[in-house]
C-alpha cells in the first residue's frame, strides 16, 4: 500500500475593509505538479519532518519567509496526500516583504475570485471554501 505524501501548506491572509484575500502562488509553467495554475505556498515533508518544521522550511524555500504566529487551520485527507494547513494574518503589503524563489509569482485573491479561477483545483477551493466559513463563524 502506497502512503500518502504528507504537506503543509501556509496560507497568508489580509482583511481588507470586508474582504478577506488570500496570497497564492502562480506555478511556472514547467512546474512538476500542475504547471501554470495557482495554488498554495508550502510543500512536502522530507524524511521526519513535522508539518511545522515542513511548512518552515518550504515557506523559507519558496518565498524567502520565516512565518511567526500562524496556527493550525485544520488537516484534510485526499486521495494521494494529507495536507496540514496553516494560517497567518499578514499586513497589507505584505508582498512586498518577500521574495518568490519557487513559480512564477504570487497574487491575491478574493473569496469570489477564487471560486471563479479556472486554474485552481478542486481540492484548493475546497480547502478555501472552509477557511472562509472557518473566519465567518469567528465573526
Amino acid at each position: 500500500m502506497e502512503s500518502k505524501r504528507k504537506i503543509s501548506i501556509l496560507i497568508p491572509y489580509t482583511i481588507n475593509d470586508k474582504d478577506v484575500c488570500v496570497y497564492l502562488q502562480k506555478r511556472s509553467k514547467n512546474a512538476k505538479r500542475l504547471p501554470d495554475y495557482f495554488g498554495f505556498f508550502g510543500g512536502g515533508a522530507e524524511g521526519n519532518e513535522n508539518p511545522e518544521e515542513a511548512l518552515r522550511r518550504e515557506i523559507k524555500e519558496e518565498m524567502n519567509f520565516v512565518p511567526d504566529g500562524y496556527t493550525h487551520f485544520k488537516r484534510f485527507s485526499f486521495g494521494q496526500s494529507i495536507k496540514d494547513i496553516f494560517l497567518l494574518e499578514v499586513d497589507k503589503g505584505f508582498e512586498n516583504n518577500i521574495a518568490i524563489l519557487d513559480g512564477g509569482y504570487g497574487k491575491w485573491f478574493t473569496e469570489q475570485e477564487i471560486f471563479y479561477e479556472p486554474k485552481l483545483i478542486d481540492e484548493d477551493k475546497l480547502v478555501l471554501k472552509e477557511f472562509y466559513e472557518f473566519l465567518r463563524v469567528r465573526e
